[in-house]
């Protein structure tokens, strides 16, 4: 959009958000007596379409003994569609299947999830897949947003480190529910996932990374000014975008 604005590509770049990976690589994993469980992590409000979610764990419940699955975010910000989203677990016969959490702390929970799971209509770069990939937790999700890039790759990623998860049509229940029933059926394909994924984030997403990029910027920046240069640089910063 920058370029396309009349900005110098030369002048472009690119700092992707990052996350406290440290913080999120010291939680723990769920041992082996854990049932398999999946989260979609975010606020139940249209957007994020919880009912495409609800949908694919209704195609799993039988497919999979002792599915746990949760919804882990507020449920106040939209009041009648949290209401829809119950009538429609009910209709679906989720029962003890499902869990509506509302607001909790993502450090308490991500210790318990074998997988996240992120069914948006339209998203930017959702961080909750790169703290849930530094806690080795693995993603399917909608193609929105940066999600493809964070879950395969960038095409700058040299070497590819691998599949870090699975990516799904928007609105597709049934294609949502076979890449988690592939994920929570062969632990060593959610294994490799899980590693892959701790590994992006760590590498390419980290906080630290994100400020150091920053510095760097800044710091040429001012160093131009202190010899009396003018300099006006255009860089896209994840989500937000700014011209100095």
């Amino acid at each position: 959009m920058q370029i396309r604005d009349g900005a110098p590509p030369a002048k472009c770049m690119v700092i992707p958000n990052g996350v406290d990976c440290d913080a999120y690589g010291r939680l723990s994993r769920p041992g082996n007596n854990r049932p398999p469980t999946v989260a979609l992590i975010g606020r139940v409000v249209p957007i994020k379409d919880i009912k495409t979610y609800l949908h694919a764990i209704a195609l799993l419940k039988n497919r999979i003994p002792g599915l746990e699955a949760l919804v882990l975010g507020p449920t106040d910000e939209d009041p009648a569609y949290y209401a829809e989203c119950l009538k429609l677990a009910q209709e679906l016969g989720l029962g003890k299947t499902l869990l509506f959490t509302g607001r909790v702390s993502l450090a308490e929970y991500l210790p318990q999830i074998h997988l996240n799971v992120l069914t948006s209509l339209s998203e930017a770069q959702p961080l909750v897949i790169l703290e849930a990939g530094a806690a080795g937790v693995p993603t399917v999700s909608s193609d929105v947003g940066a999600c493809r890039e964070m879950i395969f790759g960038s095409v700058d990623e040299r070497p590819n480190l691998g599949v870090g998860g699975a990516i799904s049509p928007i609105g597709d229940a049934a294609a949502t529910a076979e890449a988690i029933y592939e994920f929570l059926t062969k632990r060593d394909h959610l294994q490799r996932a899980a590693q892959v994924i701790r590994a992006r984030a760590f590498r390419y997403y980290s906080k630290s990374r994100m400020d150091a990029s920053y510095r760097h910027v800044y710091g040429a920046l001012l160093s131009l000014g202190s010899v009396g240069q003018t300099a006006r640089p255009v860089a896209i910063s994840g989500t937000t975008k700014w011209r100095a």
